[in-house]
Parts: C-alpha cells; sequence; structure tokens
C-alpha cells in the first residue's frame, strides 16, 4: 500500500520538512564515516597493503589502492551521469518517485551492510573499491529523488530556509556518527564497545553501524514521503521505456537550448563551482596530512570541527537564502571562499589552516544548499526529478575539475599546499560563468519576486 503523505496543511508540512532534514542527517553518515574518514581509508592503507611489511611495497601498494579506488569512482561517475537523468524522467513520467526514492535508499544501506566482508587482504581491494562506488552510485541516484521533494515541501518564501535547515541536519549527523564511531569501535584501543581489532574487526563493524544509522534516520522521509503526481498520470499514458526515456531527454535538452538556455547555462556554471565546493572537503584532509603534517586524530578532529562549522553556516545560510535570494548567497559565499582561500596559500602557518579552514567550512554549506534552492525555483512543475537528475550529471560530468587542479597545481610547484590554487581558480571560474546568467525572480528573495518566486526567466 503507498503510505505516500498527500500534503493538505501546515502539519503535513512540518512532517514532511523533519522527514525531509532526517533524510539527509542519515545519509551523510556515508560520506563522513565511509568516504572521507574511516572505511576508504582502510580500503587503501589496510586492505591495499595486506600483509606486506617492507615500507617501499607498503607504500607502493597504498598507492595502487588510492588509484584502484579512483578507478572504480570514475566508472561509478559514467554510471551517475547516464542513470540520474534517465530515473529522473522515469520518476516524473509517472508515479514512479517515491517508490524509486526507496529502492536507491535501501539498495544504498544494502551495499553498506556488506563492506565487512572486505578483510585486510590485498585480494580483496578490487571488491572493496567497487562496493564503495556502487554505494556512491546509489547513494547519489537517492538524492536526485529526494532532492526533487524540495519544491513540494516548501514555499517561495522559506525554500531556503528548508534547504538549508536539512542540510545543516545533514552535518550535524555527520558529527554525531563520527563521534560514535570515533568512542565507540576506534577510540580508545578497539573502542568502548570492546570489538577486538583482530583482522581490523573494530574497522570492518563500523558499516553495519553506518547502514543501520542511515536506515533509522531515512525512513521516515521513504514511508511518508509527499505524493509526486509527475506529469503523465492519465490513463492510457505511453508506457514509459529507456529508450522513450533517453529520447524524451533529448527533447527536453533541445527544447531547453531554444526556449530556456538559462536552465542549462545554470547547469553548467553550478557545475563548475560546485566542484570545487567538493574539492574542499573531499582533500582537506589530504592537504592538512601532507602540507601541515596533521596526525590522524588531528584530521579526524579537524573534520569533525570542519562539519560543526559547516552546519552553522548552511542553518543561518538557509534563511540568508529566503531574505537575500539564492543568487546572492551564492556569490557571496563563493567569493568568501576564495578570499580565505588565498589568506591560506600567503600564510603557510598551521594555525592559520586551521582558523580559515573551518570559516571556509562555513561557506561550503550555504553555497550548496542555495544552488538546490535556486534550481528548484527554476524546475517547471512535474520536472523536477529530471533537472535534478541533469543536475547530478552535469557535475558528475565535471567532476574531475577540482581535485585535476589540485593535482596539476601540485605537479606545477612540487608543493602540497599550493594544490589549493587550483580549486581555488575552479571556483573562480564557476563564479564567473554564474554571474552573468540572468535569473530573475528565481534568483530573488520570495519577499522581492512574489508569486513570481518559482520560476526564473522564460
Amino acid at each position: 500500500m503507498d503510505q505516500s503523505l498527500l500534503i493538505s496543511g501546515p502539519q503535513d508540512r512540518r512532517h514532511a520538512v523533519r522527514a525531509f532534514a532526517l533524510w539527509d542527517g542519515g545519509m551523510s553518515a556515508f560520506s563522513s564515516v565511509i568516504l572521507t574518514f574511516v572505511f576508504a581509508t582502510y580500503l587503501t592503507t589496510a586492505v591495499a597493503a595486506g600483509d606486506l611489511t617492507d615500507p617501499m611495497e607498503v607504500e607502493a601498494a597504498q598507492a595502487r589502492g588510492a588509484q584502484v579506488l579512483s578507478a572504480a569512482q570514475a566508472w561509478g561517475a559514467l554510471a551517475v551521469a547516464l542513470l540520474a537523468p534517465l530515473l529522473g524522467n522515469l520518476a516524473d513520467s509517472g508515479r514512479a518517485r517515491n517508490p524509486l526514492l526507496r529502492i536507491t535508499t535501501l539498495a544504498t544501506v544494502l551495499v553498506i551492510a556488506l563492506m565487512p566482508l572486505i578483510a585486510p587482504d590485498r585480494s580483496l581491494l578490487w571488491p572493496g573499491a567497487i562496493l564503495i562506488a556502487l554505494a556512491v552510485v546509489l547513494s547519489e541516484l537517492a538524492g536526485v529523488f529526494v532532492n526533487s521533494v524540495l519544491p513540494e515541501i516548501s514555499t517561495v518564501e522559506n525554500r531556503g530556509r528548508v534547504s538549508g535547515t536539512a542540510w545543516a541536519v545533514g552535518y550535524w549527523g555527520s558529527i554525531l556518527a563520527l563521534v560514535v564511531v570515533l568512542l565507540g569501535f576506534v577510540m580508545p584501543g578497539s573502542g568502548l564497545l570492546g570489538i577486538t581489532a583482530e583482522r581490523a574487526w573494530n574497522i570492518r563493524a563500523i558499516p553495519l553501524f553506518v547502514a543501520v544509522w542511515i536506515l533509522v534516520l531515512t525512513l521516515p522521509l521513504m514511508l511518508r514521503a509527499p505524493r509526486h503526481r509527475g506529469r503523465d498520470t492519465t490513463p492510457g499514458a505511453d508506457r514509459w521505456t529507456p529508450w522513450q526515456g533517453y529520447a524524451q531527454i533529448g527533447r527536453h535538452l533541445a527544447r531547453s537550448w531554444r526556449e530556456d538556455r538559462i536552465l542549462l547555462w545554470y547547469l553548467v556554471a553550478s557545475a563548475i563551482y560546485r566542484d570545487g565546493l567538493g574539492a574542499v572537503f573531499a582533500l582537506a584532509g589530504v592537504l592538512a596530512a601532507t602540507a601541515y603534517g596533521f596526525s590522524t586524530p588531528e584530521v579526524i578532529l579537524f573534520g569533525i570541527v570542519a562539519n560543526l562549522a559547516a552546519g552553522m553556516g548552511v542553518f543561518l545560510g538557509g534563511r540568508a537564502d529566503d531574505r537575500f535570494g539564492p543568487r546572492r548567497v551564492i556569490i557571496v559565499g563563493t567569493l568568501a571562499i576564495i578570499v580565505l582561500g588565498l589568506v591560506v596559500l600567503v600564510l603557510p602557518q598551521k594555525a592559520v589552516f586551521w582558523v580559515m579552514g573551518v570559516l571556509i567550512s562555513c561557506f561550503v554549506g550555504p553555497v550548496q544548499s542555495a544552488s538546490r534552492s535556486l534550481l528548484s525555483r527554476m524546475s517547471r512543475p512535474g520536472r523536477e526529478a529530471e533537472d535534478f537528475g541533469l543536475y547530478a550529471t552535469t557535475g558528475r560530468a565535471l567532476g574531475f575539475l577540482g581535485t585535476g587542479a589540485f593535482s596539476v597545481a601540485v605537479a606545477l610547484t612540487g608543493v602540497p599546499r599550493q594544490g589549493f590554487l587550483g580549486i581555488l581558480v575552479v571556483l573562480l571560474v564557476g563564479l564567473l560563468a554564474f554571474l552573468p546568467i540572468p535569473l530573475g525572480a528565481a534568483g530573488r528573495s520570495g519577499r522581492e519576486s512574489g508569486a513570481a518566486g518559482d520560476a526564473s526567466v522564460r
């Protein structure tokens, strides 16, 4: 039986907003615990090196581990690019959005729950990398359907606040999950739970905790997601097929090129600066360890503080979105990150990195949240999931820019700290591409745009 919620009043809307925010709080544990600080690190170190003891062999094996993980994620990015707009089209073609949201979320949980099978054995490097890449694909596809919920549970006057609050709950969820992992599984010794460290079981048990965490916090939205009518709800509509879906996407893009180039322009520009934002968080730990000599506990502590700052920043940024509009939040936030990043480059002290890194984290979340809010304002009714699918696709298609620019800058200068310059260049290019876009009412606050706030200039 479909438990989808038909929003009919303020109380229903509040329940839906809470469920929407909790989904972010649950799924954030995957990115923070599995991808950033714990399991991916375990895979590229303990699993990649296995029983090797010679330092040079260990170093070479760990380098190969990083290459295998990045290669698997590259294939995953291709899968997202191909599937996100297609499944978004399917979601909007009828009433498939909520079932697809449940399927992809539950599949993410299942894949994460399989990760304890990856023992510290070199033969399991590729299986572990494939599990991580598959979880990335499924979680990003689930995010497409969840993002399309935003216009259904918010109004033009409070959309920024709803998006920002959910993003903040995501950061705070990351903090809580990391604290539980550190105290329960890692420190001191093998953690307060006392799980043996033999064969790395204390680390291998962490994905089970993450899977349960995600399941519990995403369950409210999976059970009671708002009803999504989509485009074709009339009896006798043509049955959806992948070929028909891709053909419809092609027609959508062609029509947008003729009639709505603003949306396409925004998708490309935002993909550039969003990749720079992603690289800031993805490489912060690497930069702290290699350029500033942070120990492992210091890196994790920095991650917790950075997530706390990001959560507070995005919570306030959501309110700024409603008051000043998403356009201003994106511009001010991106400029602030660039200026603070230049301070990091000019002043090499460890204390400067700590302070500037935390301040940068305050602005990353608001820009990400405002970007989601802006697209929800620009999307035509009935095409939200497809547009967010294209949003994910353009982000993945240009997903090499931030990390690639970092690598090029390090190669040219020979100084790891200078890699941050490459990320700043990507952010600047994205900002310059974004500035001229004539967003009209979609880029302004709800108070300024009034009833027209849900539409861009068309």
